[in-house]
């Protein structure tokens, strides 16, 4: 992982240089048969690989008291504390990235309850279809992701929406070796409400097993390389979704307007009588006008060439 950069809470946003892109691994299963159990207990299994972590929990739980979209104190805290930033490594959020992107799935076992948990709270929240934002330094990824190529991040990725977040120093920056990625996601979970930085950091994160394919690249400077990525959906799911009678997380979820948890009940159809056939209609010939002509639109990305200036070396 690069290490550029004394602020430390966003590496979350560089914890990608890992993700084995180059072939699949094994779907994630299992975890979604676990009972949900509160934070302290979900964590108790991993508790020692941290120092503090019963704090840490604490200031969790308290800064999460009433959360909105019909979300627990404990599903709440679980997206607290994965945004904290700890004193002593390893942070909470880069252990389990670890394990998510690990080959080696029974690894991943001592996570199961505090993961049930977890992305319980990320299914309950809306998904929201929009150009989102994440970005290293000091590295060109740019031959791991050549154009048309698909790929999955099994890992939870952090990402932002704000341009002034991109801007900053602390973030990417504006010189040195740097990759950006440009991501059409369908499925963001905006966790603003929940993170230990609040609005500082206007954080949306993808679900683990995201699927993505490489709509195209640009390299404006020498020093900037630009990934352009869309999420798109995968023939099965990837990871398994926590509620049994959930349809796959692969599918683009509606961002409904009432902040309100899915509800997965269906509801019966209406059986209407048959009534009497209408007699055939009258067939007349129509001349179909010719097709106008498709003018090719520009590549999305480079409509951006104008923004990403900015990040070039002055």
């Amino acid at each position: 992982m690069a290490t550029s950069t004394p602020n430390l809470a966003v590496s979350r946003y560089s914890d990608f240089r890992d993700e084995p892109v180059s072939r699949l691994l094994a779907p994630i299963s299992g975890y979604q048969d676990k009972p949900l159990v509160s934070l302290e207990e979900s964590i108790e299994p991993v508790a020692h690989l941290f120092e503090d972590i019963a704090s840490n929990i604490w200031v969790s739980k308290v800064n999460c008291q009433n959360p909105a979209n019909g979300l627990t104190q404990d599903e709440a805290a679980s997206i607290h504390l994965y945004t904290m930033q700890f004193s002593t490594d390893p942070s909470l959020y880069h252990a389990l990235n670890d394990k998510l992107r690990s080959e080696n799935r029974n690894s991943l076992r001592p996570w199961f309850s505090y993961l049930k948990l977890f992305l319980t709270a990320l299914h309950k929240l809306p998904s929201h279809a929009q150009t989102v934002w994440r970005g290293i330094r000091n590295v060109d990824l740019s031959s791991n992701y050549p154009t048309g190529s698909k790929f999955a991040w099994w890992s939870v990725s952090s990402c932002t929406i704000s341009m002034e977040v991109l801007e900053a120093e602390h973030f990417l920056g504006n010189t040195g070796l740097r990759t950006l990625f440009s991501i059409e996601c369908q499925n963001g979970k905006y966790i603003v409400p929940y993170s230990y930085f609040k609005d500082k950091e206007k954080e949306v994160v993808l679900m683990p097993g995201s699927y993505f394919e490489v709509v195209g690249q640009l390299h404006p400077a020498k020093d900037l390389h630009i990934i352009h990525v869309k999420e798109i959906p995968s023939p099965f799911p990837l990871v398994k979704p926590p509620f049994k009678k959930e349809a796959s997380s692969s599918e683009p979820i509606k961002n409904n307007n009432d902040n309100s948890p899915t509800n997965f009940k269906q509801t019966p159809a209406k059986v209407a009588m048959p009534s009497p056939a209408p007699p055939p209609p009258v067939v007349q010939k129509v001349t179909k006008p010719p097709a106008p002509k498709t003018v090719a639109s520009a590549s999305p990305i480079s409509k951006k060439v104008d923004f990403f200036k900015q990040f070039l070396i002055k």
